[in-house]
């Protein structure tokens, strides 16, 4: 599963530029979205899924990520979905795409604690090193990062945590990934405690992300937190 360093780029993604050109769309769904929420748009699976979602704050994020789903209207487009706190988020692209979203809340917790049991020693020893206000920003940038390539790598969490390593070097971040696809990702800061990162797996060109929010339907321009990319050539490491 450990895969051989990647050199990055620093940018490698365009945010609401070029719309004709954009192949990737990222939605931003707010605790709102659950008053769109319609039962006749689900189907058999979900209605499964809500009847087992015991639990108000459970019955919530899956209220408000169906709401997502269905005003997004993803057809036979891939897409990866993330929730959390009434909060959710929407990867959509071409079919056939590997793809992964995660989406986070920034609430009081232990991340020492928590990268020390599960993240790289090269990730914990930047945690360590970050200054106390800046420690929940980097710590919930590893942490979606590395959920959004659970998704797109289908691996569990716990490999992902292990294995899908980032730091910066220089300013520029930099990561080592267990494929040897092509892959890219970006992380955003759409609210000072939301954190969105998103992965794409087997393609060379640089991200480009068209990104809403919802409701209302506007377009978003939200705060980068992290961007980088590796090319088929760098990405040496054994398949998934």
């Amino acid at each position: 599963m450990h895969g051989n360093l990647h050199a990055l780029t620093a940018n490698p993604f365009s945010l609401n530029r070029a719309a004709a050109d954009t192949r990737l769309t990222l939605w931003l769904a707010f605790p709102t979205a659950r008053a769109h929420f319609d039962p006749s748009t689900l189907s058999e699976a979900d209605r499964a899924r809500l009847a087992g979602a015991h639990g108000a704050r459970r019955r919530a994020d899956f209220e408000v990520s169906r709401a997502l789903l269905a005003i997004a209207d993803v057809g036979s487009a891939a897409h990866s979905m993330s929730h959390s706190a009434e909060h959710a988020a929407l990867l959509i692209a071409p079919t056939g795409s590997r793809i992964g979203v995660d989406l986070e809340i920034n609430r009081a917790r232990d991340v020492l604690r928590l990268a020390r049991f599960a993240f790289d020693e090269r990730e914990v020893s930047a945690l360590e090193s970050a200054a106390p206000e800046s420690r929940q920003a980097l710590f919930y940038t590893l942490w979606t990062l590395k959920e959004s390539f659970a998704k797109a790598l289908q691996l569990n969490l716990v490999d992902a945590l292990r294995h899908c390593v980032f730091w910066t070097d220089d300013g520029e971040w930099r990561g080592r990934v267990p494929t040897a696809s092509s892959w890219s990702a970006a992380v955003f800061q759409p609210r000072p405690d939301i954190f969105i990162a998103a992965a794409r797996i087997g393609a060379s060109e640089a991200m480009q992300l068209n990104a809403w929010e919802w409701p209302p339907k506007q377009l978003a321009n939200w705060p980068v937190m992290a961007a980088c990319a590796a090319a088929p050539s760098d990405a040496d490491a054994a398949p998934v």
